[in-house]
């Protein structure tokens, strides 16, 4: 970036003029706005750009150079001083315009302050972390990184962006659309057609889509989980719903009277979030025949359907939907990488059309060239194949893990899972997984503390996540006993 561009004088400050291009280049070269080997514009240049004079752009320079700032080159003239920004770096004084200086009160502005709800934690560098049993991260070495290249490679051959680049307003890609309709959906068993489908950024924008359309009224409840999922219970939070904590047990959620009081409700069949049981099919086929008495709508979020180890995946609950009150939602987070950020929703035609305007209202569509790449990653069976090496390899740890937490975490219940890319456990009574949680991370091991997952107060201190989706399989049982021999301490 020009040097002048970086630069805003005010007659009207109680700084000279020579003083603030001093200030704002010593600022703009410790925030790295300006590069080591960019060269200064020249004083002439600098002076006639600003419309200063010309010496008080030559002082503001020597200035910044005996300051350290700067460097004079022979012939070549001033350049940021790169020993500077490896050394110590001296306190830069903020330009006038800085946000920094901002004295406006927000928080008397915001209707609401999302910063401010409850939310998973997790270590920004968990790769650098020997024991990560973080959840919902993928191990590196799983990511198809040639069949991925060459897709992107090919979405943006001359032909694919004359397809994709053309203002879409709000459609999606014809060849992901088909994929999914056509590969992914009929593995869960749901058959549908295209107007049935909306690509959404990552199933969370789903959510709050339908938040959005659905839950804007007073006289709305909405039932979740209770354990459940964080942040549909933040997105809830934002409409004008009223939420009811619903139980869950070793099957999933329990079917009880307090269902009857909702008109929506969330939940995870195929692995419950977070305990990661399984709804078997009897409670299923119950949970859809009081959605019917009761004229409820249910949002499936079918995340890792596929991952049973030790029995056949059930059908998801979207397909033995017979009326349409089931809204489906599916993601590519949990398979090929969570920052690709691209999911599906899946509902009757009427309510995808809504659905579809409100998004593009919010964002137009996803990015059209990712959607391409990831329809032609689907349409070549690289997403196949992928899921069958996530599968043999998650199979793996997922026995290691239960093995080794077994013998090693004696006085820990395992909730009863067959598959998915975690364990929920629960401690004695006076366990504590924040401490553990704490003292882990100085060993290098993360675990998930499971109080945030609680609508219900006081929440169980109790409980935590083990996840092994991001762990290699030989370091399982090291991390797990390291982790024993901490529990032994508290």
């Amino acid at each position: 970036m020009s040097v002048e561009l970086l630069l805003n004088l005010d007659d009207h400050s109680k700084r000279s003029l020579q003083k603030q291009i001093v200030d704002q280049i010593a600022f703009a070269i410790m925030n790295g706005n300006i590069a080591p080997d960019q060269p200064l514009p020249s004083s002439r240049h600098l002076s006639s750009q600003l419309g200063v004079g010309r010496n008080t752009v030559v002082l503001a320079y020597q200035t910044l150079l005996d300051d350290g700032y700067l460097v004079s080159r022979e012939r070549s003239g001033y350049f940021v001083n790169a020993a500077l920004l490896r050394g110590a770096k001296p306190q830069a004084i903020a330009p006038d315009r800085s946000e920094d200086s901002s004295t406006l009160d927000w928080s008397s502005r915001m209707v609401i302050q999302p910063a401010q709800m409850k939310k998973i934690s997790k270590p920004a560098n968990w790769q650098q972390f020997p024991y990560p049993f973080i959840y919902g991260q993928i191990s590196a070495n799983l990511f198809p990184v040639n069949h991925w290249r060459e897709c992107s490679r090919d979405a943006v051959s001359v032909g694919a962006i004359r397809h994709w680049s053309a203002e879409r307003l709000d459609h999606d890609d014809p060849l992901l659309i088909d994929q999914i309709r056509t590969r992914l959906l009929p593995r869960r068993g749901v058959m549908v057609e295209r107007d049935n489908i909306l690509i959404t950024v990552g199933a969370q924008q789903g959510l709050a889509l339908i938040a959005q359309l659905l839950f804007g009224r007073e006289d709305v409840t909405v039932g979740l989980e209770d354990p459940g999922y964080v942040d549909v219970r933040n997105i809830v939070e934002l409409s004008q719903a009223s939420i009811s904590a619903l139980p869950v047990d070793d099957d999933g959620l329990i079917i009880n009277e307090s269902i009857k009081a909702c008109d929506y409700l969330y939940v995870t069949p195929s692995h419950q979030s977070p305990t990661t049981v399984t709804m078997p099919l009897v409670r299923r086929k119950a949970l859809l025949q009081e959605a019917r008495d009761g004229d409820m709508v249910i949002i499936e979020d079918d995340y890792e359907g596929e991952f049973n180890y030790t029995s056949r995946p059930l059908p998801a609950l979207k397909s033995l939907d017979t009326d349409g009150r089931v809204l489906y939602l599916g993601s590519m987070s949990k398979t090929l990488s969570p920052g690709l950020r691209l999911g599906y929703l899946v509902g009757s035609a009427e309510i995808i059309a809504q659905l579809r305007a409100l998004r593009r209202l919010l964002l137009r569509h996803p990015a059209a060239n990712n959607q391409h790449t990831l329809g032609l990653f689907l349409e070549r069976g690289y997403h196949d194949s992928l899921i069958a090496k996530i599968y043999a390899t998650y199979s793996e740890r997922y026995s290691l893990m239960l093995e080794a937490v077994k013998r090693h975490l004696p006085g820990f219940r395992v909730a009863k899972s067959i598959g998915g890319s975690s364990f929920w456990l629960r401690g004695p009574t006076n366990f504590d997984s924040n401490r553990l949680a704490e003292l882990a991370l100085d060993k290098g091991i993360i675990i998930e503390p499971g109080e945030v997952h609680f609508i219900s107060l006081p929440a169980p201190k109790t409980c935590f996540r083990l996840g092994f989706s991001a762990v290699p399989s030989e370091d399982i049982e090291p991390g797990i006993i390291l982790l024993a021999e901490l529990i032994s301490t508290l």
